[in-house]
């Protein structure tokens, strides 16, 4: 397929009038593709910086930093009568609900399709290379979207996000078609629209998410805690990304070897010199800090308890997975998509005995059981089949 039309020459909308006359053109469509950037790569504070929408024969670009109101987008993606297609739709949809309380009524998710095929790669990149030999600066992933203003090559790029997202929709609709996954594909779709953005509230305990960080000796824990609630206030200041403030390695060699003079900071291995030389300082006080912690209030480790599974469970959630591991081979599809092992757990403790009970389980889809067979499903459960040879 030769270059989408709706690639050629993207519109740039920085202002109301604009943004509302593009849309207004829209709703005459039957669909639409979107996406969206945002820039935690880059920034302390993420927010969405661009979105993206193409119809069957142009793009436009909206700069929500110039456009008062972007209103007319989400009229757009609430309309029943409007398809609109994305690619891995839930951040999208997340960030779309947390900055502008936008939800979509109608859906249509080119990754899903493409894992619900079977595709051996399901980034957006890889399929455009595949179906449209169209290839995508890897470069400009990251590329930071609070910039203005935007070059030509990141305009390019934000602008393939979607100019060839309508076609790929028809390449890929028309192979779950033939392949009787349709189905499968629409109740996914119909579940991300009740997608909505969830705050991550850690209540102060997410240095424990760093890698290792659950491994440190208390004291070693309490510095970490307290070198990580100094790169956050740091960060937030100059609203930048943590990371590009001090790594998560340097934070736990300065855990680890607790330096609490500016000599000793500069010595040690993990800590690239230039934030060493910037924030010296800072560092040891913050290092020192950890260290005045009274033991009492050193950071505690939950290990979530995880319910056990009885012996019977156990067994059944063995068999399900052997048939699963069958049906996903003959079906073609990661296993993980076919039926996460959540699903299985909740299938082996509910212990269905007939296929109205096996349907009720809530964590269970309607395509899942007819994937997998209900039958054979029950079968695994109560003891006969399912097993591996």
């Amino acid at each position: 397929m030769g270059k989408s039309a709706a690639s050629k020459n993207p519109l740039l909308l920085a202002n109301d009038a604009a943004l509302e006359a593009f849309v207004g053109d829209l709703q005459e469509q039957d669909r639409v593709a979107l996406d969206t950037e945002a820039a935690s790569y880059h920034r302390y504070v993420d927010r969405i910086y661009l979105i993206q929408i193409s119809s069957e024969s142009s793009t436009a670009l909206v700069d929500p930093l110039a456009v008062s109101n972007v209103k007319p987008v989400g009229r757009l993606l609430s309309d029943p009568e409007v398809e609109v297609v994305f690619h891995d739709a839930d951040y999208d949809l997340r960030v779309l609900d947390r900055d502008y309380g936008f939800r979509a009524k109608r859906l249509f998710d080119t990754r899903i399709a493409a894992q619900l095929l079977g595709e051996p790669s399901v980034g957006l990149g890889p399929l455009l290379e595949k179906y449209f030999g169209v290839k995508v600066n890897k470069k400009m992933q990251r590329a930071d979207w609070s910039r203005r203003p935007l070059t030509a090559e990141m305009i390019s790029y934000a602008a393939s996000d979607t100019a060839y997202l309508l076609a790929l929709r028809d390449e890929l609709s028309g192979r779950l078609d033939k392949a009787g996954r349709l189905p499968w594909a629409e109740e996914e779709f119909k579940r991300l629209e009740s997608i909505r953005w969830t705050s991550n509230s850690n209540n102060g305990q997410a240095f424990l998410r760093i890698k290792t960080a659950k491994t440190l000796p208390p004291k070693s824990l309490a510095v970490l805690k307290a070198v990580h609630e100094w790169r956050e206030e740091k960060a937030a200041s100059l609203d930048r990304a943590p990371f590009r403030v001090l790594g998560n390695e340097a934070l736990l060699a300065l855990a680890r070897s607790a330096p609490t003079t500016i000599r000793r900071l500069r010595s040690l291995g993990g800590v690239p010199t230039a934030p060493a030389r910037r924030y010296g300082n800072e560092l040891v006080q913050a290092v020192q800090k950890g260290l005045d912690t009274p033991a009492e209030k050193y950071p505690k480790v939950e290990r979530p308890r995880r319910p056990k599974l009885s012996r019977m469970a156990q067994q059944r959630v063995e068999r399900l997975k052997a048939l699963r591991k069958r049906a996903a081979v003959d079906l073609g599809i990661e296993v993980g998509v076919l039926c996460p092992n959540g699903t299985l757990h909740a299938i082996a403790v509910a212990g269905p005995t007939n296929a109205k009970e096996l349907k009720k389980i809530p964590d269970v889809k309607r395509w899942q059981c007819d994937a997998l067979g209900p039958s054979a499903v029950l079968e695994a459960v109560n003891g006969g089949g399912g097993s591996e040879k």
